[in-house]
């Protein structure tokens, strides 16, 4: 079906999908009263279910009078904002505390589906000033920032040193440096995956390749995508696929971990991903455990000092439908606290955002990466800071799929994005 009936369908038929969720999930009402105690479950995102479980057991050892359970979304953006827009437009009260990308407050805000954050401890106070402001709306903390991202570049430093490279700086000398390397090394198939499936990463990758070309999508009060930088950093992409031949066929239909698994396996080169990868790939066992580091993104060769990687980052928000939001207060503010923060970032590789465990040199020795993921944010730009993101999102990354897999020309491909755009957001 066309795009933006599809996206009228998701919240026609939330309803349903609510009731379907809850027969599986069990019933709401996991509240006790207005006192904190009772039950209180946390929706996360697959990829922080180690976290949880880490976590949760010494939040309820520290508040026994909550027993606390968590359950996992799908691990992309996309298909976790879906999930959670099923319970909200059911009312449901089959979880109390879930995870919430940085893009998401106006939306969630605008529409009434989550409550204010208290910070009784004040530790936003300490914390980074752009995760705390990404939260907040009107003046009023909607989301407790859990931690922040960057994204950078991976490479096998190894492979690099072997062959007499050093990282890449710009576009052309990723991709030359990935062809010559291929070429020489058996055990390397690919040379750049990235996020290139029909998902948020493909936005965020698109506007990486834009931002880097010194573009932006903000035009004279509106949202345009179909400018001549855009054009050419869709183009580069598709290239990286069917013209350099350094990025699998597959790319378009994948998504961020498994790109991560790609990487872990040994077999590639290069690897646009987020901070969390450099825990799990460390790990005993990984095939690339001490054999790879990180590095700025590249940029566009006439625009070495553009600024061009992606704020990103997770923040946890309260249900305004929960029965216990005394109970997901204190959960927040745990979250939150320095303890927390720490070991967020030495055992999984999460950018803190408490401004004294980001810059305490006691953490980059056992997270070593952390320097280069700083140099990462010093260069974020922030995607369009408006309600309407979600459906600007999956306009551009559901037509430059479209591109990649050669369906349409990247021109064509943003002019039928722009369209769409200027329908449902710029003239909407």
């Amino acid at each position: 079906m066309p795009n933006d009936t599809r996206r009228k369908f998701i919240k026609a038929t939330a309803l349903g999908s609510v009731a379907a969720l809850a027969g599986c999930l069990g019933g709401g009402g996991n509240g006790n009263g207005g006192d904190g105690s009772g039950n209180l479950k946390f929706v996360h995102l697959g990829t922080f279910d180690g976290e949880a479980s880490e976590f949760l057991p010494r939040f309820q050892e520290q508040y026994p009078e909550t027993s606390v359970e968590h359950q996992q979304t799908p691990a992309q953006s996309a298909s976790s904002r879906e999930y959670y827009i099923n319970q909200f437009v059911g009312q449901a009260n089959d979880f109390d505390v879930g995870q919430m990308d940085v893009i998401w407050p106006a939306e969630f805000v605008e529409n009434g589906w989550i409550t204010e954050i208290e910070d009784p401890e004040n530790h936003t106070d300490a914390m980074l000033e752009t995760p705390v402001e990404a939260a907040t709306i009107d003046g009023t903390l909607y989301g407790m920032p859990l931690y922040t991202d960057a994204n950078a570049l991976y490479y096998r430093s190894d492979k690099l040193e072997e062959y007499g490279y050093e990282p890449p700086e710009t576009y052309m000398e990723l991709v030359n440096t990935a062809q010559d390397v291929m070429q020489q090394d058996d055990e390397i198939d690919n040379g750049y995956i990235w996020q290139g499936g029909a998902n948020e990463g493909l936005t965020i990758m698109w506007l990486n390749w834009l931002w880097g070309m010194d573009g932006t999508v903000e035009q004279d009060g509106g949202l345009q995508v179909n400018t001549d930088k855009g054009v050419q950093a869709l183009q580069h992409a598709v290239d990286l696929i069917h013209e350099y031949g350094v990025t699998p066929g597959n790319v378009p239909s994948s998504n961020t971990d498994q790109n991560r698994q790609t990487f872990q396996n040994g077999n590639t080169l290069f690897m646009r991903n987020w901070p969390y990868a450099v825990n799990v790939m460390n790990e005993d066992g990984s095939p690339v455990q001490g054999s790879f580091d990180v590095t700025p993104l590249p940029t566009h060769e006439d625009y070495p000092d553009v600024d061009n990687s992606c704020l990103g980052g997770w923040n946890i928000f309260i249900n305004e439908y929960s029965e216990n939001k005394e109970a997901a207060q204190r959960f927040a503010s745990y979250m939150a606290s320095e303890e927390v923060q720490r070991e967020l970032a030495t055992e999984f590789s999460r950018l803190p955002v408490h401004q004294g465990v980001f810059e305490d040199e006691s953490i980059r020795e056992e997270f070593p990466l952390l320097g280069t993921f700083s140099e990462s944010l010093q260069s974020t730009r922030v995607r369009p800071g408006i309600a309407q993101y979600p459906t600007f999102s999956e306009i551009v990354y559901t037509q430059a799929n479209t591109a990649l897999v050669q369906e349409k020309t990247p021109q064509q491909a943003l002019d039928d994005a722009q369209s769409e755009i200027d329908s449902e957001i710029n003239n909407g």
